[in-house]
C-alpha cells in the first residue's frame, strides 16, 4: 500500500524557463503550486488592459503586475486629488499629478521588465492602438460614456471585457460574444447615439447612464443598508447629490476578486465566467451568497 502510494506522488521539480530572466523567477518562484510554469508563461505574455487606474485599476494592475503579467495596457484622463486619498495607490506626493504617470512609475517598480503601454484617453482615433493584442480587457472607468464606446469595440473584436464595482459585495460579469451587451445589460437607451453624439453629449449621457448602473447594482440586497448607516447618504447618493461612496476595504477587495476572474477566467480559462447579465456575488459582511438574474 505504501509503495503504491508513493507511486502516486510526483516529485516538485524547479525549473526555471528560459524565456525568463534570473530576476523574473526569482519575483514568481512563489507563484508555482497555485500556478504551474505554463500557466506562469501564460500570464507573463498576455496583454492586459486595465481602462481606469483608480480605486479598482490601480490595485488591480499592482496584483497583475505582482502576479507576474509582463504586458500591461493603462488608461485614465484623471489626476489624482485629496479625494483619491482614502482608496487610491496615491500619496500627498501625487496631488495634481497625472494617474497613468504615477501608476506606471509605481509599477516598474515592481517589475522593471514590464512592458506597458498608457494612454491619457481613449478615442475613435486611438481604440485601435489601445486594444491591439489584447486578450483580456477590465473596465474601470467612471465614466458611462467612454465605457459604452469601449465596450462596443471590444464586443466587435471578440475581446472578453470584466466589469465590477467598488461596493460591499463581491461579484465580477463578463461581456463577451456569448453575453448580452453592454447597453442591454444595463438597459440603457443610448443604441442610436454614434461615438461623436456619445463625445458630444458626454454630459448628459453620463447623468442618464449613472441612474441606470446604479439601480442595476445596487438591487443587491442589503445594500441601502449598508450605505445608510450615516443616515440618508444612500438617497443622496442614489439621486446624485453626492459621489458614490466607497471605502478602501470594499475597494481593494474588489480589485482582488477582479485580478482572480482575470487570471483564472480570463487568462487561463480554468474558471467559468459569469455572462452578463447574470450576477452572482458574494456578501462578505453578512457571509451570504447571492444571485440576481
Amino acid at each position: 500500500m505504501k509503495t503504491h502510494q508513493n507511486g502516486l506522488l510526483k516529485m516538485f521539480v524547479t525549473q526555471k524557463l528560459d524565456a525568463w530572466s534570473n530576476f523574473y523567477w526569482e519575483r514568481i518562484s512563489r507563484n508555482i503550486g497555485p500556478i504551474t510554469y505554463r500557466e506562469q508563461e501564460v500570464i507573463r505574455t498576455s496583454r492586459v488592459a486595465v481602462l481606469g487606474v483608480g480605486g479598482l485599476g490601480g490595485p488591480l494592475a499592482e496584483n497583475l503586475v505582482r502576479a507576474g503579467c509582463q504586458d500591461v495596457v493603462i488608461c485614465d484622463i484623471d489626476v489624482f486629488d485629496e479625494s483619491n486619498l482614502n482608496r487610491q495607490i496615491c500619496t500627498i506626493e501625487d496631488i495634481g499629478k497625472r494617474k497613468i504617470d504615477v501608476m506606471e512609475t509605481f509599477l516598474r517598480k515592481i517589475d522593471p521588465e514590464l512592458a506597458i503601454k498608457k494612454f491619457f484617453k481613449i478615442t475613435k482615433n486611438n481604440i485601435d492602438k489601445v486594444l491591439e493584442g489584447v486578450k483580456v480587457v477590465a473596465l474601470t472607468l467612471d465614466d458611462p460614456a467612454t465605457s459604452i464606446f469601449i465596450a462596443r469595440e471590444c464586443r466587435k473584436r471578440g475581446i472578453p471585457m470584466v466589469e465590477s464595482w467598488g461596493v460591499p459585495f463581491l461579484f465580477t460579469w463578463w461581456f463577451t460574444p456569448d453575453s448580452v451587451d453592454y447597453e442591454n445589460c444595463y438597459g440603457l437607451d443610448t443604441y442610436h447615439y454614434s461615438y461623436s453624439e456619445l463625445k458630444n453629449k458626454k454630459k448628459e449621457i453620463n447623468l442618464a447612464t449613472y441612474q441606470a448602473f446604479l439601480p442595476k447594482v445596487f438591487r443587491m440586497p442589503g445594500v441601502k443598508e449598508k450605505y445608510d448607516r450615516e443616515p440618508g447618504a444612500f438617497k443622496e447618493m442614489m439621486s446624485g447629490n453626492i459621489g458614490a461612496r466607497s471605502f478602501a476595504p470594499f475597494v481593494r477587495i474588489t480589485s482582488d476578486f477582479l485580478s482572480v476572474d482575470i487570471i483564472f477566467s480570463g487568462i487561463l480559462k480554468v474558471k467559468p465566467m459569469k455572462l452578463a447579465p447574470n450576477l452572482k456575488g458574494f456578501d462578505y459582511i453578512n457571509m451570504k451568497v447571492f444571485e440576481i438574474n
